[in-house]
């Protein structure tokens, strides 16, 4: 059973899954290997949808995390924390939508 002190390392390794297949479906794309790409491409979804139910799952558990650095580095993740909400909210539509159209 895992424990919530166990979803960090997961979740990265779930992610790290899902970047290698999407390398690897870019590579076969090039290659001309439609059916590779396509395992990859689909590999890399199901990686990224079990990434997220963890995510959800060790954050309902733990909660939100105050940041407490100080100085310039406060701005800096503030701004990368704004770009990542934004960027994260609008991912899982637009994979339905690429899923959908391919």
């Amino acid at each position: 059973m895992l424990s919530v002190n166990d979803f960090p390392a997961l979740n990265a390794t779930l992610n790290a899954g899902a970047a290698v297949c999407l390398c690897l479906g870019w590579f076969f794309i090039r290659r001309g290997r439609r059916e590779a790409h396509r395992a990859a491409m689909l590999a890399a979804v199901a990686l990224s949808t079990a990434f997220l139910t963890c995510y959800l799952i060790y954050h309902a558990q733990v909660g939100s995390v105050r940041f407490t650095g100080q100085g310039p580095i406060r701005t800096v993740y503030f701004a990368v924390l704004l770009s990542h909400t934004v960027l994260a909210a609008a991912v899982p539509v637009l994979a339905l939508i690429t899923l959908v159209r391919a």
